[in-house]
């Protein structure tokens, strides 16, 4: 496979073509490197990919910051730290380089109390006083050119420092809307001297950077730089990404890594994030990277999306880029590429591109990175330890919470059954990949059970739990995981024959009539209404609280609303449902009472635990009792696989 071949950046020699990309982890501490952050990308280099990309050094602390614990390069006092990383990297046969950064108006982040927590209270600088229009961060000051001119010898000097602490390789960060990515643009970029007005006025500020990092490290030290590979309306087209590329080769950038800022447009999924959503494509923003090649000879980098080995191997032999970098994948299952490289496909855990975890914990929670999948991902440095004694233990539910906590007390030692009543294993997770863009689920589903089938672990399906089998079993440990069911619809009318409920929809049961509403604006009530809008159905949704999708991250929450607007899903919130009759819903909106005309009404509001017979009956056979997942709390996947595993790792 191409992806196994070496390669060359520059002078650095590189064993695959896998990279692993930059991205923002919150697991430094003050800007230093902690230990937790040098195992996590110790275990990523141990896995086999071929160069890691370390985002981002920030060379202007505290007002360049991106995230409340970014990694700081702008002082000699981080190099020490650094150099153990980079030692830890180098152990396993890995390159690594140091991607520089600002954040720019984008460290203007305003955090819940109130103020700016991450640039420490100070107003965020930019080339121009203009506020990011998607994301909603405050206005930023415009840099004189006196700071302009210090900020370019601050990513200089950081280059140095990043190669005394050993980096392979220099990045410089010039995607998603950063501050070197808005002096390039002019949709952030509306300055009237030398560092704006047109074209060559916007690259001046980047190519001074590269200038001054070259006039420092030579040509010995390979520089990449990232770049979006298109922007919205009002920003950079396509003819000028390559104009841009082409002159970064010109004055010597060894590698361009292809991207895209928030906002960039495609044909058929509206504007995509510089961390797509699932419901994207494999792949998608790949003829990006297609056309800043169609500009340069060096190599270029794509991203976003990739996991797929399938879709990785074909970029590359379809020359639409010469290296394939893998973000969320490699959070995921950090050995990723050892086990493609050994044809251990069905091994590999497939990230299922929630960033709920990974994105949503880092921007939106300001918490360090974690994984809905991998519940060791930023906590590399613990470990599970063997048991001394083996007790039998009795899980009870093969959904994702269940199959987690069987799987890590089997490694663990001890001897598992996972009964379910069920016919097959996965629970809420079978259904969780039906509604459009959630496909990404049923690879996981299918790993979850393809690992619990290896394990050894016995499995006991069509099975209800009875006293006959607790006293021939005699289980130790009994872990719960029995799910939830969808709470009762307290209403008039809610016993009619047209009125279904939402899980009922996604096991493809039929749905009568044309006009349907859908009572309760959350996620599953949402992915309904895309799912029957899908099938041509008119659909509204009703929902009690002032929005819909308020459970969900903001890059997912925003596509699914794109969809459900382009599939005219009417949506009414702030609406109180009344009753149910023959013909709809009766509605009550700010004391305006109206009757909503539909053939079906779904339910979608909320679930409750599965758990009051099993109760006693457990508990009169079984000394040590866990509850797990749903039947403790309803919740996503994130939350079942950190149950399940907390529970296996300590019983």
């Amino acid at each position: 496979m191409i992806l196994f071949q070496p390669f060359n950046i520059g002078g650095m020699e590189l064993k695959n073509r896998y990279v692993m990309a930059p991205m923002s982890l919150n697991l430094c501490k003050n800007g230093y490197v902690t230990d937790e952050m040098i195992r996590f990308f110790e275990e990523r280099a141990k896995g086999g990919v071929g160069l890691i990309v370390i985002g981002d050094g920030i060379v202007d602390v505290p007002i360049g910051n991106n995230v409340k614990e970014s990694l700081a390069i702008d002082e000699d006092k981080y190099i020490d730290g650094l150099k153990k990383l980079t030692d830890a990297v180098h152990a396993h046969g890995c390159k690594i380089a140091m991607q520089l950064s600002h954040g720019g108006r984008r460290a203007g982040r305003v955090s819940r109390q109130g103020y700016l927590d991450v640039t420490r209270g100070q107003i965020p600088v930019a080339p121009s006083p203009l506020a990011h229009p998607v994301t909603g961060q405050v206005v930023p000051r415009e840099l004189t050119k006196a700071e302009i001119h210090e900020i370019v010898e601050a990513f200089a000097q950081a280059s140095m420092r990043s190669v005394e602490a050993g980096f392979d390789s220099i990045g410089l960060h010039c995607a998603h809307m950063y501050l070197c990515g808005e002096f390039l643009s002019p949709w952030a970029n509306i300055r009237n001297d030398e560092y704006g007005k047109d074209f060559e006025g916007r690259l001046k500020f980047v190519l001074e950077i590269i200038s001054g990092i070259k006039n420092y490290l030579g040509s010995k030290i390979p520089l990449m730089v990232r770049i979006n590979g298109e922007e919205p309306e009002g920003g950079n087209s396509l003819d000028d990404i390559r104009g841009i590329a082409s002159r970064m080769e010109a004055e010597g950038v060894d590698a361009l890594h292809v991207s895209v800022g928030f906002g960039a447009p495609t044909k058929t999924e509206g504007l995509i994030p510089s961390v797509t959503p699932m419901r994207s494509e494999s792949g998608v923003i790949l003829h990006l990277a297609e056309n800043v090649k169609k500009a340069v000879s060096i190599p270029v980098i794509a991203v976003n999306k990739l996991g797929d080995i399938n879709v990785a191997e074909r970029a590359l032999k379809e020359k639409r880029a010469d290296m394939i970098a893998l973000g969320r994948p490699l959070i995921a299952d950090p050995y990723l590429p050892q086990k493609a490289k050994n044809g251990n496909y069905d091994d590999i855990r497939p990230c299922i591109y929630c960033s709920q975890g990974c994105i949503g914990n880092v921007l939106e929670k300001d918490a360090a990175v974690v994984c809905s999948i991998n519940p060791w991902a930023g906590r590399e440095n613990e470990n599970l330890e063997k048991v001394s004694r083996s007790k039998k233990i009795l899980v009870l539910g093969g959904g994702p919470s269940g199959l987690k906590a069987a799987l890590t007390a089997s490694e663990r030692g001890h001897a598992v059954f996972i009964v379910d009543k069920a016919a097959e294993l996965g629970g809420q997770l079978k259904i969780a990949g039906i509604p459009p863009g959630k496909s990404d689920i049923k690879p996981y589903w299918k790993y979850l059970v393809q690992s619990v089938r290896k394990s050894g672990i016995h499995v006991v399906l069509n099975q209800e739990l009875t006293e006959g089998w607790l006293e021939k079993h005699k289980p130790d440990v009994a872990i719960i995981a029995t799910g939830s069911s969808q709470k009762t619809l307290n209403l008039p009318g809610a016993d009619l024959n047209h009125v279904m409920r939402a899980t009922d929809i996604l096991k493809e049961k039929e749905v009568a009539g044309n006009r349907i509403v859908v009572l309760g604006g959350g996620q599953i009530g949402c992915e309904v209404a895309e799912y029957l809008s899908h099938m041509g159905k008119r659909v509204t949704i009703v929902e009690v609280q002032n929005d819909v999708a308020l459970g969900l991250n903001k890059i997912n929450r925003l596509s699914l609303l794109m969809s459900l607007e382009r599939l005219g899903v009417k949506i009414m919130a702030k609406t109180q449902a009344e009753s149910i009759t023959e013909n709809g819903l009766w509605v009550d909106y700010f004391g305006d009472k109206f009757l909503i005309e539909a053939d079906t009404l779904v339910v979608a509001i909320g679930s409750e635990p599965n758990v009051e017979k099993i109760e006693n009956l457990i508990g009169k056979y079984v000394p040590e009792v866990y509850h797990i997942g749903d039947c403790k709390s309803p919740g996503g996947i994130l939350e079942a696989v950190r149950d399940g595993f907390q529970v296996g790792a300590c019983v």
